[in-house]
């Protein structure tokens, strides 16, 4: 039996970073081949309106994701989304067609738009009701937004005799730790997180011509968990493989580079040690259409917790 597949529609050049960090998420929770996402699932040589067609027909539930640049505006042009031809168009049109649910992501304060502002094919899209995703609350958007595809797709939560297996650990940890304390005289103190929570801000330097940006990472977490967002040219990245520990912090983001009709997925990889209020990071790029030396700066705290 066909897997259910959550379709991924977003705009290259308005979402492309959000929609690999969504992807890698869902991957994650309900496995890699129930969601579609045009970067992995797309093979050299394909049709590419073939595959989309026939993705969006074992679809169950399409993710829309919008940020400031979905209409696909252009100078003295109707924006893109009016095309019947464009990609993004016609996997709204099919969805609807097929009557799929359809759930719209609001990227950082991004707003649903009018019917008006929609061709008449769409205008079905405002009946649904929309989630808001942000980068300085991803993980916890992420898992609200785990939770509606698991009642969309009528899908339990975890279940109940995992979670009583988990209390029933838990349950004996005073136990253990009242015997550790017992047999040496006082229970191990657990390794103290550095303070990395807040926002920092850095002017990174990148490894080609006149690429001077001003990047800002906001960061949050217990123990070694490190969730938030990095910039990357500026725009707001999740954090994928975060953690911190005493020697300092490391993270992933991706983006996607584009050389005309070619796209490549970048991987960004960050590591960094805390010096009072600096973080000295060294930030390594993978893949793409081009290689990299590693990158060095220097971010430094604007904001507490």
């Amino acid at each position: 039996m066909r897997p259910v597949q959550i379709f991924i529609s977003y705009r290259r050049d308005d979402s492309s970073g959000y929609a690999r960090a969504i992807y890698d998420e869902l991957a994650r929770q309900f496995g890699a081949d129930r969601v579609f996402i045009d970067v992995d699932d797309i093979g050299a040589g394909q049709a590419f309106a073939e595959v989309i067609a026939h993705a969006v027909g074992r679809s169950e539930v399409l993710l829309v994701l919008m940020g400031p640049r979905w209409l696909g505006e252009r100078p003295g042009q109707p924006p893109r989304l009016a095309d019947a031809g464009d990609f993004v168009h016609r996997e709204i049109a099919a969805a609807l067609d097929k009557g799929l649910r359809i759930l719209p992501l609001l990227l950082d304060g991004a707003r649903m738009p009018d019917a008006t502002q929609l061709p008449p094919p769409l205008r079905a899209l405002v009946a649904h009701n929309a989630l808001e995703v942000s980068h300085a609350r991803f993980a916890a958007d992420m898992q609200r937004l785990v939770d509606a595809l698991r009642a969309l797709l009528g899908e339990p939560a975890p279940t109940r005799r995992r979670w009583l297996a988990w209390l029933g650990a838990a349950a004996l940890l005073p136990a253990a730790a009242g015997a550790l304390w017992w047999w040496r005289g006082t229970p191990p103190a657990p390794p103290a997180r550095p303070p990395v929570n807040g926002r920092w801000q850095a002017e990174v330097e990148y490894d080609w011509p006149g690429a001077r940006h001003a990047e800002r990472f906001d960061f949050s977490g217990e123990g070694s968990a490190l969730i938030g967002s990095a910039s990357f040219l500026r725009v707001p990245r999740g954090l994928l493989e975060g953690r911190v520990d005493a020697q300092g912090l490391a993270f992933v983001t991706r983006t996607e580079e584009a050389a005309g009709a070619t796209t490549a997925v970048a991987t960004h990889r960050y590591s960094g040690r805390l010096q009072g209020d600096e973080i000295h990071f060294v930030m390594q790029t993978e893949g793409g259409l081009s290689t990299h030396v590693p990158v060095r700066f220097i971010a430094r705290r604007v904001a507490a917790p």
